[in-house]
């Protein structure tokens, strides 16, 4: 009943679909050195729209109602945005012009230093291996509104970038590191997917919007990676152990992990998870980047856990 209900939700975040002339592109996204960029996001933040290269920077997007005015927001951890208008963008494609983003650079004064004493804790689920391996079929259904707007992209179902989250919960104000991510994936022996793991820190939300199932939050937030963290999983099922201590993630108030699937060979998000206590583990979700985060009402599951420091409490 719980799959089923988040299966729907990712169905009502589509837009019913209007057939316009279509004209399709396709690009490179590229750096200074001339070297394609992987899975980049590239859409139209304004319609919650949003594809992802592949893992050489090319791409390919059908043009359909947009406005020359309208404006492309492409954006990959490590790099400063790029925006620009479907215009200029369509001009690029069609002379064959590489778009090139710039690597942004972190001053080292940003850097927090750790406190000396610090305890150590793992939030959301604490037994990965033991999570029960879930086939989140349907993320993009024949017949929802999502799948004929990717239709009419152009896009494969197979790089849909759904992107599911969890929202974990710290003391407000508290100086916490994250240092650690554990989740588990779970494919067949001829099944191949990439996830991109997002680390967030969790916004005001910005709106609530009534749907068939119920009243859900859009809530904004920001990405607090500095560098990007992909996994490529092929045919087994594998508890994913990463480090993210060198990346100095510092959080003072609730956080959001994600998975981002990057690409499915089956168009299926594989993983492991488990119901989790009502109100202690927000499910989040959206239909890629571009989108803005809906809280999935009354739905409970846990996939992530996070190791996390912070100050040691002085004894009174």
């Amino acid at each position: 009943m719980m799959i089923r209900a988040i299966i729907i939700c990712l169905g009502l975040l589509g837009v019913s679909a209007t057939h316009f002339f279509a004209q399709e592109l396709a690009g490179v996204i590229k750096d200074k050195n001339q070297k394609g960029v992987p899975y980049v996001n590239i859409g139209i933040p304004a319609k919650a729209f949003g594809i992802i290269t592949d893992d050489n920077g090319n791409f390919k997007l059908k043009i359909t109602s947009e406005k020359e005015t309208d404006t492309i927001q492409i954006t990959s951890i490590g790099y400063y945005p790029l925006v620009m208008s479907v215009g200029d963008f369509k001009k690029s494609c069609l002379t064959n012009t590489p778009i090139v983003i710039t690597e942004e650079v972190y001053q080292l004064a940003t850097t927090v230093v750790r406190p000396d004493e610090y305890e150590t804790k793992v939030l959301g689920t604490t037994s990965v291996a033991d999570l029960e391996c879930v086939n989140l079929s349907g993320l993009k259904q024949k017949d929802s509104a999502s799948v004929r707007r990717y239709k009419e992209k152009g896009i494969s179902e197979k790089s849909g970038g759904v992107e599911i989250g969890n929202k974990i919960s710290i003391k407000k104000g508290q100086q916490t590191f994250i240092d650690r991510i554990q989740f588990k994936t779970c494919l067949g022996p001829n099944d191949t997917a990439i996830y991109r793991i997002n680390i967030y820190s969790e916004g005001k939300t910005v709106k609530r919007v009534l749907t068939p199932i119920g009243m859900v939050k859009v809530i904004n937030s920001n990405n607090e990676l500095k560098e990007p963290i992909v996994v490529k999983t092929i045919g087994k099922i594998e508890v994913h152990d990463l480090d993210v201590s060198k990346q100095n993630i510092q959080v003072t108030d609730d956080f959001i992990i994600a998975l981002e699937c990057i690409y499915a060979s089956n168009s299926q998000m594989n993983i492991g998870a488990k119901p989790a206590m009502f109100g202690s583990t927000d499910l989040l979700i959206r239909e890629s980047i571009m989108d803005e985060w809906i809280k999935v009402p009354l739905i409970n599951m846990t996939f992530i856990a996070a190791t996390v420091t912070y100050k040691k409490k002085s004894k009174k």
